[in-house]
This record gives structure tokens, C-alpha cells and sequence, in this order.
């Protein structure tokens, strides 16, 4: 779909349509996946990855949900929550905190919840707090019953050396990324790392109190992170899921417009904001109010039904 054809329609009176549309195709598709992880005998763990703001926990979530509609039960469970904080965070070659390494994940303690969860065992469930960069004990307890699922995702869930003590047989491997996105001009359509970016922008200002100049700083770090910790793994999936809505940027307009004003003022030199403060000014925004309580989208904007 071209930046034309997506004006045309936010213009109509059939844009809220078409977003029902495109969230009914993502849903029909993790009905999919559902069906094929139910109908193989042995598996327990899915394992879903992505990189950064691919709409991985939503998916997450709602693939619990579908496997809910097959007869199971599914928890979901998130690497994120076994960051190991930055007093023990590893530092990269200039002496600043990596986040993206798979060493920022305390692996001993998500393997062994894990295998008591596996085993029938209770929990106290670790969490963690991304505006003090500290993980918790969650006081409460959490348990799966027997042939239960567990849902982990996370950048890193694909890599073997987070579930190395869990067997082969058990695992259904699932690669979360933003794939359609719309053509600007020539057949050239957004490169699905700046839809990312687009989204990562508004979920970082809203929910981790992170200016949009530090979220373009950290940018190339987490895109180095992706080439050497994510995408090695991304061929072991037994399926890919396309989280794009192409109605997306219509409702993103709105949101992050104003972050990359503020990028272009104070920081000059910053051509990819200024590349896409004018993709955006070229599209028509459009109001929120249609985008259903369990988007993905609604995992950057916020009002989401889903808890987080």
C-alpha cells in the first residue's frame, strides 16, 4: 500500500473498517500459530522473540489467548523481567551499560524458574522496574497446571542459552517482526527498523520517561545489539509473524511528530529524524479512538486492555 492509497482511505468513512481489517488478519493468524503449537504432542515453552518495539509482549499475550481458545491453559512470562539491573548490567567497549547483550539477562535464575514451572513448582515470579533499572521479587506466587503452556518472550528468548536445560521437543519457536509497511515512493517502502524506531520513540517518552534524543542515541547500539544477539536466531523459528498494521502510521502521527521536532532542534545533524518528520508530514493523521484495547499499536500509545 502506497502513503497515497493509506490518505485516501484515513480521508474515508471506511478508514475505521479498514483498521478492524488489519487487526482481524493479525488475529486470524495467531489463531494459526495456535493450531499448529497445540496440534504438536511435547510442547510446553514457546519461545517468542523480536527485536526492540516489534509488538512482542501484545503477541505474547494475545497467542496466550488463542491457545486459551484450543482448550489450554498459557502464561506468559518475559526475559525483560530478569534484566539483572545496572549494578550488574555488563558495559561495552566505552565503559557504558549494554542492554542488548544477552549477559544483561540473569540466565540462572529464568532457567531455574523456568524448570519449576515445567516441573509443577511454584514461583515467586521475578519483575522488573525500567524507571529504577532494578529487578524485584514479586511477593505473590505463580504455578502452571500440568500440560500448560508458557509463553516467554523477550529479544533473546531464541537463544539456546537461555533454555538450554529445557529439551528440544518441548520448544515451539515464534519471530515477531513488523514486515508490511508502506511504500513512499518508487516501490520504497519504510524499512521495518524505522517503524520500530517510530514506535520505540513513543513508548520510551511514555512509559519509561526517556527523552526522544536519548531514545535516538541509544538507537545504533540497539541496532548493533540486534545484528549480534537477534538476528543470528531468527532462522531456528518454526514461524514468523508480521506484527505491522499498515494503518499504524495514521495513529502514530500524532504522537511522535512533536518527539521529532524536538530531535531536529537539538540535534542538527540528526538525519533520520528529519527523514522521517517528512514521511510523516506527508501522511494524514487520524484519531485514535478506532484502534481496538488489545493492539499492538496500543502497546506504544497506551489505553491497552492487556496488562503489562
Amino acid at each position: 500500500m502506497s502513503i497515497d492509497e493509506l490518505n485516501a482511505l484515513a480521508e474515508s468513512d471506511s478508514f475505521n473498517e479498514f483498521i478492524r481489517v488489519c487487526e482481524a488478519r493479525q488475529c486470524k493468524a495467531l489463531s494459526k500459530i495456535a493450531d499448529d503449537i497445540t496440534a504438536r504432542p511435547g510442547v510446553r515453552l514457546i519461545l517468542l522473540a523480536g527485536a526492540s518495539s516489534a509488538g512482542k509482549t501484545t503477541t505474547a499475550k494475545r497467542l496466550c489467548t488463542q491457545l486459551r481458545v484450543n482448550g489450554a491453559e498459557a502464561t506468559h512470562f518475559s526475559t525483560d523481567d530478569y534484566f539483572v539491573g545496572d549494578a550488574r548490567n555488563p558495559r561495552d567497549e566505552n565503559g557504558e551499560l549494554d542492554y542488548e547483550t544477552v549477559e544483561a539477562v540473569d540466565a540462572p535464575r529464568l532457567a531455574a524458574d523456568l524448570n519449576a514451572l515445567l516441573e509443577g513448582r511454584e514461583i515467586h515470579p521475578r519483575r522488573f522496574d525500567f524507571v529504577k533499572h532494578d529487578g524485584f521479587d514479586d511477593e505473590g506466587t505463580m504455578s502452571i497446571p500440568e500440560n500448560g503452556y508458557i509463553v516467554l518472550e523477550g529479544i533473546h528468548a531464541l537463544n539456546p542459552c537461555l533454555t538450554r536445560d529445557v529439551p528440544e521437543k518441548c520448544k515451539y519457536r515464534v519471530f515477531v517482526e513488523p514486515k508490511t509497511q508502506p511504500e513512499i515512493f518508487a516501490k520504497t517502502c519504510l524499512r521495518s527498523s524505522d517503524a520500530r524506531l517510530l514506535r520505540r520513540l513513543v513508548r520510551d517518552n511514555q512509559f519509561r520517561k526517556m527523552s526522544p534524543v536519548e531514545t535516538f542515541r541509544m538507537w545504533p547500539k540497539v541496532l548493533a545489539g540486534e545484528e549480534k544477539w537477534i538476528n543470528p536466531f531468527r532462522g531456528n523459528a518454526d514461524v514468523e509473524f508480521d506484527s505491522a498494521l499498515e494503518y499504524e502510521l495514521c495513529v502514530l502521527k500524532s504522537y511522535v511528530a512533536g518527539l521529532l521536532e524536538i530531535v531536529k532542534h537539538k540535534v542538527p545533524d540528526e538525519t533520520k529524524a528529519a527523514m522521517l518528520a517528512d514521511l510523516l508530514s506527508m501522511v494524514v493523521a487520524v484519531s485514535p479512538v478506532a484502534v481496538p484495547g488489545d493492539s499492538i499499536l496500543r502497546e506504544t500509545i497506551g489505553s491497552s486492555q492487556l496488562d503489562y
